[in-house]
């Protein structure tokens, strides 16, 4: 219901009131009138009695109807609104999110990844990035599926600056994406790639954030690091197979830096015979090049390593401050400093021999029963060693950047078949598992040693020992006794494993080394030293 308290009369003469003069309901009323004159009723009665009454007499009611809505002019005849076709304005990469309807950046390419082809439930596809850098910082990753590759794959350069406008902006996915940006840009049909011709001087040509290689000893597993150092010495190109079928070629690189330690760079597939052979050249003629390493991948496989990705990226004696400073402190005595490797020797970034300990002390102080494993060396003689299954058979082909390693089975054929892999091959690895007993003044305990450093201990492949349990006791022997009551010291990993609902602590093997009565001598007389400073 609708109550009009007050009303104004916007229209006094106009058709509308013309209407309601000779509306039917006005007309019935002046008939009545005229009735009520001609009847010859005298007074104020009605034909059946009725009074009226006399403040009524005469008057007459003027209906006062409001006009229908009109819609003000301004708004009549001018059809949709008009859209802001004014280019949008430019913003920092740290400033996008998915939130934004129009947005602009200006950023410089700094990586870009190759054209990768790719079979799903929908069907075929392709897919390519770039990684994009302003001159604020902010780094974003773009990615481009199908019809948009054959769009810009060809545009996009390296090193180029350009604008670009219209896309949408989706979580990173942070497994394939190693940027420090939440978001990620996915071009599409309406989207905007200009190059701008001219360079741009404020925007650098790529951004680094080093750490320390003493510092990647902390570093979690698979993360993703940049760092630079000097290279020492650098392997030649081996060729590994892998998952595939495909072959691909591997090279390791040593680097040193400022913080006392060095470690190992794997380098894949085309960076061997790229960056690698230059590598090779410039040590050859006698240099020691500095090398930065643009995302590299963390593995802690016996020891800290790092490794090249499909978006890593190398820099051979870049011009950078870093890599100034670098080459100045190795040219002023850095080259004769020896450094301590973080690969395949690591103790929690401590250097040889840092912590020591005897089988007591392990069990004493609860070692390896904390959320991390715990690094220490233990001088200690092996006693004995199981020789019933020493070794296993192993995978030979490689998953992204390490070997499978898992155990294989032999099949009817003679073929070796690895399940993860779901191949078959003819050639299989042998690789160590050795269970050995240890021992020194304080106590006995059993140990784990793998590949690396069973041939540590031994000198002696698994496959060759295997061989020779086959074919040659005699030999098989003469070896298993070679190291048996040697004195080694052993870099350690001790860490408790759930099996079932039974508790083990476990101890592995980093690394083997015989017991050197010189170098032995000097720490023991070091630690004598240190004592009676604390005594007296």
């Amino acid at each position: 219901m609708i109550v009009i308290l007050n009303m104004e009369v916007l229209i006094m003469e106009s058709e509308v009131f013309e209407k309601l003069e000779s509306h039917p309901e006005a007309e019935s009323a002046n008939q009545k009138a005229s009735l009520l004159n001609n009847s010859g009723f005298q007074g104020d009665q009605l034909p059946n009695g009725t009074s009226v009454s006399s403040s009524n007499k005469g008057q007459s009611y003027q209906p006062i109807v409001q006009p229908s809505y009109k819609p003000p002019p301004n708004y009549k005849g001018h059809g949709a609104i008009m859209k802001n076709e004014a280019p949008a304005r430019i913003i920092p990469i740290a400033a996008l999110n998915p939130y934004q309807g129009r947005w602009a950046i200006k950023a410089r390419v700094t990586a870009k990844g190759e054209l990768r082809r790719y079979n799903n439930a929908r069907g075929d596809g392709k897919v390519f990035s770039f990684d994009l850098l302003d001159s604020d910082g902010g780094e974003i990753r773009v990615t481009c599926f199908n019809a948009i590759v054959d769009r810009f794959y060809g545009v996009i350069e390296v090193g180029k600056v350009y604008v670009i406008c219209k896309g949408s902006l989706k979580p990173a996915q942070k497994n394939f994406n190693h940027l420090c940006n939440d978001w990620e840009i996915f071009l599409e049909t309406s989207s905007v790639v200009e190059l701008c011709p001219e360079e741009d001087g404020s925007i650098p040509a790529q951004q680094f954030n080093f750490k320390a290689i003493s510092d990647i000893v902390n570093a979690e597993n698979n993360s993703i690091v940049d760092i630079i150092g000097i290279v020492m010495s650098i392997n030649p190109s081996v060729t590994i197979l892998r998952k595939n079928g495909m072959e691909t070629q591997r090279r390791v690189a040593n680097l040193k830096d400022k913080s006392g330690m060095s470690v190992e760079l794997t380098l894949w597939g085309d960076f061997c015979n790229r960056e690698g052979r230059q590598l090779q050249e410039l040590l050859d003629s006698g240099a020691f090049p500095s090398l930065a390493v643009k995302a590299g991948k963390v593995s802690d496989f016996s020891g800290k390593s790092v490794g090249t990705i499909s978006a890593s990226q190398l820099f051979i004696s870049p011009e950078i401050p870093e890599a100034l400073s670098l080459i100045e402190w190795f040219d002023k005595g850095g080259k004769n400093i020896s450094s301590n490797s973080i690969s395949r020797e690591t103790m929690a970034g401590l250097p040889l021999n840092e912590i020591r300990k005897n089988v007591s002390q392990i069990k004493d102080e609860g070692l390896g029963r904390g959320v991390k494993p715990d690094w220490v060396t233990l001088k200690a003689t092996v006693s004995f060693v199981k020789t019933e299954n020493f070794c296993y058979t192993a995978c030979p082909l490689v998953i992204g950047d390490r070997q499978c390693n898992k155990k294989v089975t032999k099949l009817n054929n003679g073929n070796w078949c690895c399940e993860r892999c779901d191949r078959e091959f003819e050639e299989c690895e042998y690789r160590y598992l050795l269970q050995a007993q240890v021992q020194d003044h304080t106590g006995v305990t059993w140990v784990t040693a793998f590949q690396d450093s069973g041939e540590d201990m031994l000198h002696c492949s698994a496959k060759e020992l295997f061989m020779f349990k086959q074919h040659d006791d005699a030999k098989f022997a003469e070896i298993i006794r070679s190291f048996l009551f040697v004195q080694f010291l052993f870099r350690i990993k001790i860490k408790e494993e759930h099996y079932g609902d039974e508790q083990r602590l476990k101890i592995t093997i980093v690394n083997a080394e015989k017991v050197d009565p010189s170098t032995e001598s000097k720490y023991l007389l070091d630690e004598i030293s240190k004592f009676n400073h604390r005594t007296f």
